[in-house]
């Protein structure tokens, strides 16, 4: 790969991690008015104070929406139903619409009851910067790795393997680097504004993705990739 080709992927695989996917074709004029609307609803949100009741709505429409789908028969009924293309496209968009919509449930339970405790600006930023970056710089060198579909679920959506499965990059020291270390920049914005209850819905949100990793997707990988 070159520079630019390495660039260009590099922008492809940020933002499909917020939720969109450049190389999506016709899908980006379904894909791109969602995501105007989910940022008119996080706006009203934050305008109406609405942090409590937003935070949980985000919570459940991805983790318990993407368990439901992924950890049972409706992936396939969508096959049926649309055709495996069309299911496919629909379940990115879905999808897409989650990753972003959680990121935003994220960041407005930071907003809730802020300055319950006030770290001196020195000690914050240098728990938020390095913890930050190896949060989402160790989620984005896995996504990296595997490849975008299968960040997208692509093999768990399908139910079969979409190529060999080789341990590399942060894969060689973590199991599960996705999942794990990968979440730890979730915590940034409750330690920026001091919010206890930003703390613990990203903790709640960190138990949730192994909930649903034990639920739908590790029995697929046992399955498929032993």
């Amino acid at each position: 790969m070159g520079i630019t080709t390495h660039a260009i992927k590099a922008i492809d695989v940020f933002l499909s991690m917020m939720g969109i996917r450049l190389d999506a074709g016709r899908q980006l004029f379904v894909w791109l008015p969602l995501i105007a609307i989910s940022i008119f609803i996080t706006n009203v949100v934050i305008e109406n104070n609405y942090f409590l009741m937003y935070s949980i709505i985000c919570w459940a429409f991805y983790y318990l929406g993407m368990t439901i789908i992924l950890g049972t028969g409706i992936k396939r009924w969508m096959r049926s139903k649309f055709g495996e293309e069309n299911a496919w496209k629909l379940f990115q968009i879905i999808l897409g619409i989650m990753f972003f919509n959680i990121g935003s449930g994220i960041s407005t339970a930071a907003l809730y009851n802020q300055e319950v405790f006030l770290l001196p600006t020195l000690l914050m930023w240098t728990l938020v910067i390095p913890i930050f970056i190896v949060g989402f710089g160790i989620k984005f060198w896995a996504t990296w790795i595997v490849g975008i579909d299968t960040y997208y679920y692509k093999d768990l959506f399908f139910e079969k393997s979409h190529g060999e499965w080789k341990e590399s990059g942060p894969y060689k020291w973590v199991s599960n680097p996705m999942y794990g270390i990968g979440y730890l920049h979730s915590y940034c914005l409750g330690i920026m504004f001091g919010s206890i209850y930003g703390l613990i819905f990203a903790f709640i949100c960190h138990v949730s993705i192994f909930i649903f990793y034990y639920l739908a997707e590790s029995p697929f990988i046992k399955k498929t990739y032993s």
